[in-house]
């Protein structure tokens, strides 16, 4: 009986001791953390940090026995928020060399010297470069994507296709992987955004076979703080230099559903 009575016990001292942790964890994680910088240029590749608050859900089971510790990290960290992220991709004319001032978008809000420029947009400044972009000849909309996520969680996407190339199984198209945390008065935001496409060049010898490689004509990981209420355009103003396309790419002010 007493080898009983010990063991039932057991459960309630667990559940003691993972609640003292859970309440610890809230309070450290309740210090205010410094606001990151408002634009920093990710090296590649990168990987996205995974927030305390995931690292320690993944070791609870998903099960019904183990509710009780979800509802526990619920009230201790707050309930996740729906996040909606939506961007539009597009292809900027060749004819034409993408320039700040043909885009009626004046001086840059942030600029790098690896030749990727940001500019944080108000929702009139975002309609109105969507219509200067329609009546740009050559311009063209590549792909829409949107995302809806958790505040905090990492998530991402993939439109595009698989293809063989020397050996290799190559993922062809659109790569966006973000992570979004909303503040009261801004959105830090973490993404990863790559864009390449198969290009064809013509045989030499009539009658020979064509040559078909990859053109990554995106390939850039930031972070970056956009005030509440803000959208963002950023591209590539180096593209052109290596033989690539100028893809622009236009982001939608993160949206937490209500």
């Amino acid at each position: 009986m007493k080898r009983f009575a010990r063991s039932s016990t057991f459960p309630w001292r667990l559940w003691l001791l993972v609640l003292l942790a859970c309440l610890a964890v809230g309070f450290l994680a309740g210090v205010r953390a410094p606001r990151p910088a408002p634009f920093l240029v990710l090296r590649q590749p990168y990987h996205m940090p995974l927030p305390l608050r995931d690292r320690l859900t993944r070791w609870i089971p998903a099960t019904p026995h183990w509710a009780w510790a979800w509802r526990l990290q619920e009230a201790v960290f707050g309930k996740r928020k729906p996040v909606n992220l939506s961007a539009e991709i597009v292809s900027l004319a060749d004819s034409s060399r993408p320039t700040p001032s043909s885009l009626a978008l004046g001086p840059a809000s942030f600029s790098h010297t690896n030749g990727l420029q940001v500019w944080l947009l108000s929702l009139d400044q975002l309609k109105a470069l969507r219509e200067h972009l329609k009546q740009s000849p050559g311009m063209e909309r590549l792909s829409h994507p949107r995302i809806s996520t958790g505040d905090g969680s990492e998530c991402g996407l993939f439109v595009g296709q698989s293809f063989p190339l020397i050996g290799l199984t190559n993922q062809v198209g659109l790569s966006l992987d973000c992570c979004a945390r909303v503040h009261a008065d801004y959105t830090d935001l973490m993404a990863c955004i790559t864009y390449s496409e198969l290009a064809t060049n013509e045989a030499v010898v009539p009658g020979g076979a064509s040559l078909v490689s990859i053109h990554t004509n995106l390939d850039t990981a930031l972070r970056l703080r956009i005030p509440k209420g803000n959208g963002i355009f950023l591209f590539d103003r180096n593209a052109r230099d290596s033989g690539r396309k100028t893809i622009g790419v236009i982001l939608d002010p993160p949206q937490p559903k209500s």
